[in-house]
């Protein structure tokens, strides 16, 4: 028999018996569309955690930080090094002390930092009122939280903006002597943070009464793929590294873990699934027998017949796994709005909590289609190996 003409008897023959066609194929839409509404549910939720986490940008940044080995220091000539590096497009150092905001009748704790003004747009820092940078490397000017402000009684921002200050900043010297360092600077930029207390100040404000050792060095790679590369040659030089990347995989690792799971509750039903199929087909074998040995006595081979069972089986699968990867990503897409629109009602924001990569839709069909084929295989082969003379006798 020709592949069409066994398609065509297949399906005459699932149409023939349409309810419990439906119902079988109903066992696979279950479980089909079980496994996609709940792996996308952890695509989902991955994409919004790393997305929350980092970037495209973040991941081309690495942050190399002070080292502890005797001789390796993170000074100039470390940084004037790490730009040869192939691969690195920018550098910027980074010091940090603890000071003061100081003004008539109030002081309060923050914690400087001395920062090039390219580092603003390394570390997606960006000032919501004000300059969203210094004018100069060694202008006297900051850039300030709203909480740090607010120690100091300064809570409005048009203001504030323009006001000179008076900044302190504690070094802790050798014998664990304190230095304290008074410098006038301008407020230029606020930001809203009101959790973390902060002033950034050009590094070579700090750099008149410090030395050039630095507490990191933020490195900006062209390229994504340079990464690995340029980390690997930092660390060459006795340099411990952080990147974005790192909290990335981790991630990624732990939403691995949570997909298999998340997976193997719709895989349960998709077994039951299959036990329906493998059932089905038993009773169409039963009712088919006479119908069997008149196909065998017309010169009907086995393997005709075994391919009969195994298609219908396989229409089921494929059949069940489109309705059912269908019906995942419409039940995912509405519980996403539902979602949502509970959140924007009470002031929250929307997101995507529901994700269903192509691969993965893909990879769900043909695996119904498999899993039903495996199901029909056993009823087709007991199909094949009725005898002709028994099957024509059988009522």
């Amino acid at each position: 028999m020709k592949i069409i003409d066994i398609l065509r008897l297949s399906f005459g023959n699932l149409r023939r018996n349409m309810l419990r066609t439906v119902l079988t194929v109903s066992g696979v839409v279950v479980g089909i569309s079980t496994i996609v509404f709940l792996v996308s549910l952890g695509f989902g939720l991955q994409n919004l955690a790393v997305s929350k986490v980092a970037n495209l940008d973040a991941l081309t940044l690495l942050t190399v930080n002070a080292s502890q080995k005797e001789g390796v220091v993170l000074d100039t000539d470390a940084v004037d090094k790490f730009k040869n590096i192939p691969g690195v497009i920018s550098v910027s150092p980074l010091l940090s002390y603890p000071a003061q905001i100081i003004v008539p009748g109030a002081s309060g704790d923050t914690i400087a930092y001395g920062v090039t003004p390219k580092y603003f747009n390394l570390e997606d820092i960006t000032a919501d009122y004000g300059s969203k940078t210094f004018s100069s490397d060694d202008a006297a000017e900051a850039i300030v939280s709203i909480g740090s402000l607010k120690a100091v009684n300064l809570t409005d921002p048009s203001s504030t903006i323009g006001k000179e200050v008076d900044v302190k900043i504690v070094k802790i010297a050798e014998g664990d002597k304190k230095e304290d360092y008074l410098v006038k600077l301008k407020i230029v930029g606020i930001t809203k943070d009101e959790s973390t207390k902060y002033a950034y100040m050009p590094i070579n404000i700090i750099n008149k009464f410090d030395g050039k050792v630095f507490n990191s060095v933020k490195l900006k790679s062209g390229k994504r793929d340079d990464m690995a590369n340029i980390r690997k040659t930092v660390e060459s030089m006795g340099y411990p590294t952080t990147s974005v990347k790192d909290t990335v995989d981790q991630i990624n690792s732990i939403f691995v873990v949570i997909q298999w799971v998340l997976g193997g509750f719709g895989m349960v039903a998709l077994m039951v699934a299959a036990i329906g199929i493998f059932n089905t087909l038993t009773i169409a074998l039963l009712e088919r027998t006479h119908e069997i040995g008149i196909m065998k006595a017309i010169g009907g081979r086995n393997s005709d017949v075994a391919l009969v069972f195994t298609a219908e089986a396989s229409m089921i699968g494929f059949f069940g796994g489109t309705i059912g990867l269908s019906t995942g990503w419409i039940l995912g897409i509405l519980i996403n709005l539902l979602v949502n629109f509970v959140a924007t009602s009470v002031g929250g924001t929307a997101n995507a909590l529901f994700y269903t990569p192509l691969w993965f839709g893909s990879f769900v069909v043909a695996f119904a289609f498999i899993i039903s084929t495996i199901a029909g295989i056993m009823p087709a082969l007991r199909a094949a190996k009725l005898d002709p003379l028994e099957a024509l006798r059988y009522e």
